[in-house]
């Protein structure tokens, strides 16, 4: 990417005139917000979103990403603040944190077939729903049905420790 066309002729860091959603008189746009790359009789708009996706980071800590495509976090950093852009933004960072539990889980998941402690660890980790983020404080009847499934999941735990030998300690003793 030539990072001289992500200014102005002032020096400025261009942001929405960036991309061809948000087009202006002046400015040639350089991507599309869309998670397409989109083609025009003028030509193809690759789609930003398509590569924020393609990078291996972190949601929210995209510097990788930042510094190849924009050449500077400030960069970055002033494209999350616009009002235009932040939602957008904000959903390719949920689709990454999906796709990142998700390929963590598949990968739990294969690990639990084994039987030795980081495959009950990681059992236990899946029956539990670890994964799952708590909000709120839960009704009655959701601890009750937590409370049956806890009991039952500890009970085939317990079963599957024993088979392989292992002990579960409690309390440091």
């Amino acid at each position: 990417m030539q990072h001289d066309k992500l200014k102005d002729s002032q020096g400025r860091y261009r942001t929405t005139s960036l991309f061809w959603e948000f087009r202006q008189p002046g400015f040639e746009p350089l991507y599309s917000i869309k998670g397409y790359d989109l083609e025009k009789p003028e030509g193809i708009y690759p789609s930003l979103k398509k590569m924020y996706l393609a990078y291996d980071h972190v949601p929210g800590f995209e510097y990788d990403f930042a510094m190849d495509i924009f050449g500077s976090w400030d960069h970055w950093t002033k494209l999350c603040k616009i009002s235009q852009l932040r939602g957008e933004i904000q959903e390719w960072r949920d689709e990454l944190d999906i796709r990142l539990k998700a390929i963590n889980l598949k990968a739990m998941m294969v690990a639990a077939r084994d039987n030795d402690a980081k495959g009950v660890s990681a059992a236990k980790y899946l029956a539990e729903k670890g994964y799952v983020s708590k909000k709120g404080r839960p009704s009655k009847e959701e601890v009750e049905r937590e409370r049956k499934i806890q009991a039952g999941a500890s009970a085939e735990l317990e079963s599957d420790m024993a088979r392989i030998g292992l002990k579960l300690i409690e309390g440091g003793k």
